[in-house]
């Protein structure tokens, strides 16, 4: 059991430290805030439909299920290809002789962007089907929805998963 009242320096070596957490706790903020956005969305547009899902599909539905389907993929390319161009403006000359929390607070700035631009496609389509099923009452685009929405929720950081990240592109940016 660690002692909840040690410094940084007084921890584990497994224990992230005070400034990872709180950086991830950022990102943590952000992913509630456009989860609940669109979760508060769907309420409303629920609402105003009185729950209606007999509503023929439109070509606007198709658009929207389309859209749903492309940003599922493209959440998983686009942003790691923003973030790799993020970490590769890292000085290499420099970067190999600072300490661990040097290079980490150097390298996590990519992951933030690369999480946000990520979950900001996700929530661009999850608010553009909304907006769909609120005009037309096509249950696909409740159903888009709802998918994004879960999708979007699964992609919650945890200061593990940002650690293995950065961690990784470290060891990228050591050995170029």
């Amino acid at each position: 059991m660690s002692n909840p009242y040690s410094t940084p320096d007084d921890q584990s070596p497994g224990q992230p430290t005070l400034d990872r957490v709180q950086s991830v706790r950022a990102l943590k903020i952000i992913t509630f805030a456009l989860v609940s956005g669109v979760l508060t969305f769907m309420g409303v547009a629920l609402a105003i439909n009185r729950g209606a899902i007999d509503g023929e599909p439109k070509i606007m539905s198709w658009i929207g299920i389309g859209m749903a389907g492309l940003m599922i993929v493209n959440h998983l390319v686009l942003p790691n290809i923003v973030a790799r161009a993020a970490s590769n403006r890292v000085n290499a000359e420099g970067f190999h002789d600072a300490d661990e929390a040097t290079k980490f607070s150097l390298v996590f700035p990519a992951f933030q962007t690369r999480h946000i631009v990520a979950s900001a496609m996700l929530e661009f389509a999850a608010f553009m089907n909304l907006l769909f099923y609120l005009l037309t009452a096509y249950v696909g685009n409740l159903a888009a929805a709802s998918v994004l929405v879960v999708v979007l929720a699964l992609r919650f950081p945890t200061v593990s998963a940002a650690e293995f990240w950065v961690q990784d592109r470290i060891r990228e940016i050591e050995l170029s």
